[in-house]
């Protein structure tokens, strides 16, 4: 018995070495295509009455689509993006001689945006560049009275590096947004893990 077990194992080991194709002298190609990509990070409003919300979470899920320009020399990502996050303490509706807002201070931001930009390579697997955002933002509740969204524009700073791993970048974005109508001004950060087909 213990010399079929030794047999098993052995013949498992073996067949798994050869299923990869060696990586020895065959150089990774980035990916470029479609892609999906899951980003989480941190989200906060300046300006208000209270000039600036606590730090709170912030989740995006995103799809789209990279070009690859000049051989791979530059990228141009188009996606889009449904984002969630929240204003904590920070009034936008003007306040009461007691200090009370006049409306919610908290409230939940989720952002439905498209957004395209340009990434140029720095050194091999590593990009920089920037975006421009725009969709809309839906507000609940609403943090002025009688308005529960509003558009949204931005523009986002980004870095790209593709990994080791098959198909997976990872990155990070810095974005700046203002939704027109409560004129809400939003400032988040997201490190992204992207996958390409």
């Amino acid at each position: 018995m213990r010399k079929f077990a030794t047999l098993l194992i052995a013949l498992l080991l073996s067949t798994t070495a050869v299923a990869a194709t060696p990586s020895e002298g065959v150089p990774l190609k980035v990916r470029r295509g479609f892609f999906t990509e899951t980003d989480i990070g941190g989200i906060l409003t300046v300006g208000g009455d209270d000039g600036y919300s606590n730090l709170q979470v912030y989740l995006q899920l995103g799809l789209g689509y990279q070009f690859a320009l000049k051989e791979g020399m530059g990228i141009i990502p188009v996606g889009f993006h449904v984002g969630i996050g929240a204003n904590a303490a920070n009034c936008h509706a003007g306040k009461t001689n007691g200090g009370v807002c006049n409306s919610s201070d908290n409230f939940t931001m989720t952002f439905l945006s498209v957004s395209a930009g340009y990434l140029h390579r720095v050194v091999e697997r590593l990009y920089l560049g920037g975006k421009i955002i725009g969709g809309y933002t839906l507000l609940d509740p609403e943090p002025v009275a009688g308005v529960n969204g509003g558009v949204n524009i931005g523009v986002a700073a980004s870095l790209e590096y593709a990994t080791n791993m098959d198909h997976f970048s990872v990155g990070v974005d810095v974005s700046y947004r203002i939704i027109i109508g409560p004129n809400i001004n939003v400032l988040a950060f997201f490190p992204r893990v992207q996958y390409t087909f």
